[in-house]
């Protein structure tokens, strides 16, 4: 199971704890709230005392805070430490997104297969890479992208335990690749967070208990189930908006890019600000679109009403 405390209590912002060690602008914690950069989740931000917290690393297994500036410390006494609640929470949600798609990646691709993931710093993409045999087109990532948004819609459970390494190595269900998810495993146990099934309705519920002790939304099989040590969201629905920005392939892995929150929002407004010019140029309605644009293509006809040259439409 992961080792840090954020990502047990992800919710936990605010915190005083003693200050163990200090080496210029580095310093060690008693007790750490702070999620260390681990399997492409970036470190948390916020303040140790009333100094900035700009990097938090495991050395060791331990977690070295490096702040803007040498702090007026001392070791041995307490300190107020508080997280930056946007951008944990952003980082949550994206990490929360990520596993969505993976869940929606194995219901759609062969042979699919986790390759990694990167949250961006900037808080603009989401990378989730995947092996898989299937090609990724343009069908594929809008199916994707329905998915991944009905799921968010269905509000689905989101949960974390640790069961032992051996079990977890026998279960089909589960997403555990011993070479990537070192930041999951301590002393033989594995740390798995779990995105829940539906009852019979088609809806989320309450937990049950599953074998191995861990949490998972109601009946169902569960949409996905992965080791991981990163911070998560506890419900789906507070994941809010996503979009799928594209796919590209290289070196035999495919890396799906996605937006979530306020970028998602932007990219869909993008889109649909599109879509509308399309409908007004072809003279059609959205749906009909891709057919018309097709039809032009193929007889070289030209729909598009010519401008005049103040910038104004011709009538």
């Amino acid at each position: 199971m992961s080792g840090q405390r954020a990502a047990a209590e992800p919710y936990a912002t605010r915190f005083e704890t003693e200050v163990t060690a200090i080496d210029g602008r580095r310093v060690w914690l008693e007790r750490s709230h702070f999620y260390g950069a681990s399997g492409g989740q970036p470190a948390d931000r916020g303040t140790i005392g009333d100094v900035e917290v700009v990097d938090v690393r495991l050395v060791d297994g331990e977690q070295v805070h490096e702040l803007a500036a040498e702090p007026s410390l001392r070791t041995g006494r307490s300190v107020l430490c508080s997280i930056d609640w946007s951008f944990r929470m952003y980082c949550m949600r994206a990490h929360t997104a990520s596993h969505v798609l993976y869940g929606a990646a194995r219901r759609l691709l062969e042979d699919v297969s986790y390759a990694g993931f990167e949250i961006g710093e900037d808080e603009e993409t989401v990378r989730l890479g995947l092996e898989t045999s299937s090609p990724v087109d343009d069908e594929t990532l809008l199916e994707l992208d329905r998915l991944v948004n009905r799921t968010v819609w269905e509000s689905r459970s989101v949960s974390w335990d640790d069961v032992p390494v051996a079990e977890a190595r026998e279960r089909d269900d589960v997403t555990f690749d011993e070479t990537t998810a070192d930041d999951a495993v301590q002393k033989g146990r594995v740390r798995l967070v779990t995105i829940g099934g539906k009852d019979e309705n088609g809806n989320a519920n309450g937990s049950s208990r599953l074998r191995g002790g861990f949490t998972v939304g109601g009946g169902g099989d569960p949409w996905d189930v992965s080791a991981c040590g990163g911070t998560h969201v506890r419900n789906t629905r507070e994941i809010g908006p996503v979009t799928i920005l594209g796919g590209s392939c290289a070196d035999d892995i495919t890396q799906i890019e996605l937006a979530v929150g306020p970028r998602a929002i932007e990219h869909r407004t993008a889109e649909k600000r599109a879509a509308f010019a399309a409908t007004r140029t072809l003279e059609t309605n959205v749906d009909a679109v891709p057919d018309e644009l097709e039809r032009v293509a193929d007889d070289g006809t030209d729909r598009r009403r010519p401008v005049r040259r103040g910038g104004g439409n011709a009538e």
